[in-house]
């Protein structure tokens, strides 16, 4: 997808509109339109990168020091109860406009939203040991470490 193409590269250069929260050079942070909860908020970087994948390391910690500040003010003013920041990449993952976006999603009791997993489901088919070192080992290598 080109920038011109990109929704939220129009919120960032005006010419589409939002309601605006937040702005430094880097980010960009306003409410969402289709909010799951009261204070649903986004934060983005200005610059377009589809996923964290492509964005420098430096540039993602601008968005989360970003997303913090927000998150603070959305606890402070909406008092929810609690916080999920959720940052999604690709289709699979959930990810519906390709440019990076954080959610701060005020959390309230009974809000039913299904962003957390069955971990005693998941955890019976996942977490033989033997399975969970050999992935930490490719990772460890990957890495360098």
């Amino acid at each position: 997808m080109r920038a011109t193409d990109c929704v939220f590269c129009r919120i960032v250069s005006g010419r589409s509109p939002c309601e605006e929260i937040r702005r430094d050079e880097l980010t960009l942070a306003f409410m969402d339109i289709r909010p799951a909860n009261d204070g649903h908020c986004l934060v983005i970087p200005k610059a377009h990168f589809a996923t964290v994948l492509e964005m420098p390391p430096v540039l993602f910690g601008a968005v989360a020091a970003a997303a913090v500040a927000v998150a603070r003010a959305v606890e402070e003013v909406l008092r929810p109860g609690g916080l999920s920041l959720l940052q999604a990449n690709g289709a699979l993952a959930g990810q519906t406009v390709p440019h990076v976006h954080l959610h701060v999603l005020p959390r309230r009791a009974g809000d039913n939203l299904l962003m957390n997993w069955d971990r005693e489901r998941i955890a019976a088919a996942t977490a033989e040991p033997a399975r969970i070192a050999a992935i930490a080992a490719r990772l460890r290598a990957r890495l360098g470490g």
